[in-house]
């Protein structure tokens, strides 16, 4: 990485920016989840061209085309989807037309189109759908042979514009059939964006912010934190024009992310499933004691592969009496014993609350984990499990717990 402050060759790589804008009051409203945005922030991640914005705008043409022209103003490549239909509400055609000062402009070799595909599937065109043949003045067509909805590109001074479908795999369809080889072809895409996450717990996310500050502050390759019950990824992007550029830029700032954080990193893979390895390349079964139904533990490592085969045996066993903190912390390591013996298993592990929280609502948990040795960790965290969360990061705490005792690290 070099010394703090030291000049970056690779900082100043010039990538086509590019926002996303998906059209739809469904949207909005949380009746329909937007995951094209999800899906086109990856590919155009992939092909070289970095995301600086997505947007979620009603069926208003006002709306519409004040995003894209805001948008426009701030990246080269604007990407709208949804709002192509036939239906009074599908005004994302007018809106882009607006935000240009371009009429919409009748294609009748687009209803042609459009006709011709309602007569394979041997149905009568309504008249609504004459709508889908008008895009603004002087788009170039983006034909759709999986949809009535034809998507179009604007090219303009101030950027450009592709709009695409709402409906999922009509706008695949078309992002990889058309765009991608518009933006390689046309706009001459080169740039490699790479992305490697690492995964980290022990720490807090101000703590992790601290000890890489100076990496965060760059901006190739850049570094970002997002917080996950109590587990962190750390996301490095690298811009370059290779791949082998942006794989040794991916591999310096890694090295100097894992000698800052040490024991705290846990790799490039999630916690449980780094845990589900360790124990299988041991031959080690664990067995639980959980002392709700939510059962976190068990909960959080049957969502990994192999994660069911490790477990040999689990208890759900709600605390039935009275116990302090002192009590919580016998009643885990007894119950942690008992479940190893129970299966005969390398190990076993134990979460117990106290009976009731303290005046802020916070109630403690206990964690132990017992092997063969007898008691080889424990610890007690306070947690506010009115959350539904609460119990994640219980699961959090005794799964890290298990992995530094069998990687040999300090508690």
């Amino acid at each position: 990485m070099g010394e703090p402050g030291s000049p970056n060759p690779h900082q100043n790589i010039k990538t086509m920016q590019a926002e996303i804008i998906a059209i739809g009051a469904e949207l909005l409203l949380g009746a329909t989840v937007d995951t094209n945005s999800a899906y086109l922030a990856r590919q155009l991640t992939a092909c070289g061209v970095g995301v600086g914005r997505t947007t979620l705008v009603g069926d208003h043409v006002e709306a519409i085309a004040a995003a894209v022209r805001e948008a426009l103003g701030r990246a080269d490549l604007v990407i709208c989807t949804g709002g192509l239909g036939p239906t009074l509400d599908d005004l994302t055609r007018d809106g882009v037309a607006l935000a240009f000062g371009r009429p919409l402009e009748f294609q009748a070799a687009l209803l042609d189109q459009i006709a011709a595909r309602f007569a394979a599937m041997k149905r009568a065109m309504p008249e609504s759908n004459r709508r889908q043949a008008y895009v603004p003045n002087g788009a170039r067509v983006i034909e759709n042979p999986r949809g009535t909805a034809p998507a179009f590109l604007v090219e303009d001074a101030i950027g450009t514009v592709v709009v695409l479908p709402g409906v999922p795999h009509e706008m695949r369809y078309l992002f990889e059939h058309a765009v991608i080889p518009y933006l390689r072809d046309e706009r001459g895409i080169t740039t490699v964006i790479l992305v490697k996450t690492l995964h980290a717990s022990g720490l807090s996310e101000s703590m992790i912010g601290e000890m890489i500050a100076d990496l965060m502050s760059q901006s190739n390759p850049s570094v970002g934190i997002s917080a996950k019950q109590a587990r962190y990824e750390l996301r490095i992007t690298a811009h370059a024009e290779s791949c082998a550029e942006a794989e040794a830029l991916l591999a310096a700032a890694s090295s100097t992310i894992i000698e800052r954080l040490g024991t705290n990193l846990i790799g490039d893979e999630p916690l449980a499933t780094t845990l589900v390895k360790l124990l299988a390349q041991r031959n080690m079964g664990l067995a639980l004691h959980e002392a709700t139904p939510v059962a976190p533990i068990f909960r959080a490592l049957t969502a990994v592969r192999g994660g069911a085969e490790v477990i040999r045996g689990l208890v759900v066993h709600p605390l039935d009496q009275a116990a302090d903190e002192t009590a919580a912390a016998a009643l885990a390591h007894a119950a942690a014993a008992s479940v190893a013996g129970r299966w005969r298993t390398a190990l076993g592990l134990a979460a117990q609350p106290v009976s009731s929280p303290d005046a802020s609502g916070l109630t403690a948990v206990s964690v132990a984990l017992v092997a063969p040795e007898g008691l080889v960790r424990q610890t007690t965290r306070r947690y506010d499990l009115r959350q539904p969360e609460g119990w994640d990061f219980v699961a959090t705490l005794a799964l890290d717990l298990t992995r530094r005792y069998l990687s040999g690290e300090p508690v």
